[in-house]
């Protein structure tokens, strides 16, 4: 009888070190948002539109994001929307507003926000976590995905400029994943680690270079659910 009671005992002892090993096993991933992988910044950046009429501003704003685009290759110079800033370069410039100086500004403005938006928090790196966003894949195997670029928002990298890398995650996933859309939310868990990843990204008119400034390998994809 005393036999049966330590046997018992030490089953029930097994029992509990198992358990306590699986739950170290199975960590709880830290919920993160986009804004986690964005170190803060104590530099503001002064906008040279700031005190101009607004309606300037506007057509200011959309000559220098026509002129970019272009440069870029999402619109061409005969493009209707091309044709359309250019246009209005040309009346503010009959009105005296100096168009060429305000376009060297802003592109001074938008190389010193990317300088800020291309720094990683370090201190992520190796951290156990659960991020959402938008599946983007690379490669396809069949409707089968083994991996793509989680971003945070619809239509990045196809019909605008690419995201800063601090905004981009490389997923290289442990099982394939079968999308059912192009852009399809999903909740993704792994270790994330700071690693840049270069990509040529298909896009509707060829492909893109993309640089991605965090990985999670072996990661675990789900459907997107709040």
């Amino acid at each position: 009888m005393r036999l049966r009671k330590i046997q018992a005992l030490v089953l029930a002892a097994a029992v509990l070190f198992l358990s306590a090993d699986s739950a170290e096993a199975a960590p709880v991933p830290r919920q993160m948002n986009w804004e986690d992988l964005a170190p803060a910044s104590n530099e503001p950046i002064e906008d040279p539109l700031e005190h101009m009429d607004p309606y300037i501003t506007a057509d200011l704003y959309g000559i220098y994001s026509a002129i970019r685009q272009k440069e870029t290759g999402f619109l061409s110079a005969v493009s209707p929307e091309y044709e359309d800033a250019m246009e209005a370069k040309y009346r503010l410039q009959k009105r005296g507003v100096e168009v060429e100086k305000l376009m060297r500004q802003l592109e001074t403005v938008e190389a010193e926000a990317r300088r800020l938006e291309e720094k990683m928090v370090h201190s992520l790196d190796g951290q156990f976590v659960k991020i959402p966003g938008y599946a983007l894949p690379i490669e396809f195997d069949g409707v089968a995905v083994q991996e793509f670029l989680l971003v945070p928002y619809i239509g990045a990298c196809i019909h605008v400029p690419p995201p800063p890398r601090n905004q981009m995650v490389f997923v290289k996933l442990s099982e394939p994943f079968f999308v059912k859309s192009l852009f399809e939310p999903v909740w993704i868990t792994g270790r994330i680690t700071v690693k840049n990843t270069e990509k040529m990204l298909p896009v509707s008119d060829g492909k893109i270079p993309v640089s991605a400034g965090y990985t999670i390998e072996s990661a675990i994809v789900e459907p997107y659910k709040e």
